[in-house]
């Protein structure tokens, strides 16, 4: 079973003046049409999966009108994301998306997995928190009690949102004091990935998702593979997951192109004369879908 554990959706419809800028600066950065990632469907991304032999897709919902101003506030976009759900339950899996800072964050956690089934958290920092503050506590104890993983963003983040915020480290406190809640970091950390390696390698209930990686893959593929092989020898390949962040960077490498780069990997010359050993079959697969099943509890 092949899992693509980070992707989004909406249709232009959805998208506010404050978003299409968002994306028009995405856009000329990764020298793309903008159309690409403005105009997208579920349609186009069932076909999409299709194609890459992907069967499943978790679909993350954004809170991010705290800062960006959009067409849905966040307990409607969780019901737009939920509605999609129901409609290909076989397809795609829901991750609610909270702010933090919300007066009644616990409540929606509990009203999107009682009413609409969601599986799991989708945390956005970059809209202004720090992820370990202590007065977020309450609210990773709920969610440890629900037993459901939480993707928080790490890394670089787009136009117009905050970067301080988003640092790997911020999840090792986090990760200490609530070792049975499943946390998986979004796109390595990157820029930040040795320190995204070393508190996924600290922390036995910390993993990373290789969303994102698609502009190493097109520009600077040596990084790339040095960073996964680095990662697998400080933590395993149980702790990477496959993730594209559907629709933008997959203009760079389709879904199909980024499910083959695991698929085929062979380790680089210069790691094989490192001593470095290459990713096994099995390792694969655990990247591509066993990690994110065992997660999810499929």
């Amino acid at each position: 079973m092949i899992i693509d554990a980070h992707c989004h959706i909406w249709d232009k419809t959805l998208i506010t003046d404050d978003l299409r800028d968002m994306l028009n600066i995405y856009a000329r950065q990764l020298n793309i049409d903008p159309s690409l990632i403005i105009d997208v469907s579920v349609d186009q991304l069932i076909k999409d999966m299709d194609e890459a032999g992907i069967d499943k897709t978790v679909l993350l919902s954004l809170d991010y009108d705290l800062i960006l101003k959009g067409n849905l506030n966040y307990k409607q976009y969780n019901d737009y994301v939920a509605n999609i759900v129901k409609e290909y339950p076989d397809r795609f899996i829901g991750f609610m998306g909270i702010d933090l800072r919300r007066e009644k964050a616990i409540e929606e956690v509990e009203r999107c997995v009682n009413k609409l089934g969601f599986r799991g958290v989708k945390l956005w920092p970059v809209t202004g928190f720090f992820p370990n503050d202590s007065k977020f506590y309450p609210f990773y104890e709920r969610v440890e009690e629900m037993e459901l993983p939480i993707l928080c963003h790490t890394g670089v983040s787009p136009p117009r949102t905050y970067l301080e915020y988003n640092r790997p480290v911020y999840i090792d406190k986090v990760a200490v004091d609530f070792p049975k809640l499943k946390i998986i970091m979004a796109h390595m950390g990157d820029p930040w990935y040795t320190e995204a390696i070393a508190t996924t390698a600290k922390n036995p209930n910390v993993y990373m998702d290789i969303s994102m990686w698609q502009c190493e893959f097109k520009w600077l593929p040596a990084l790339l593979y040095q960073t996964l092989f680095m990662a697998k020898q400080a933590c395993g390949a149980h702790k990477i997951l496959f993730g594209s962040d559907w629709p933008i960077y997959t203009t760079l490498a389709s879904l199909k192109e980024w499910v083959n780069v695991i698929k085929k990997m062979k380790i680089p010359f210069a790691l094989k004369l490192m001593g470095i050993s290459k990713f096994t079959d099995a390792e694969k697969k655990q990247i591509l879908g066993e990690n994110a099943k065992k997660i999810l509890g499929l």
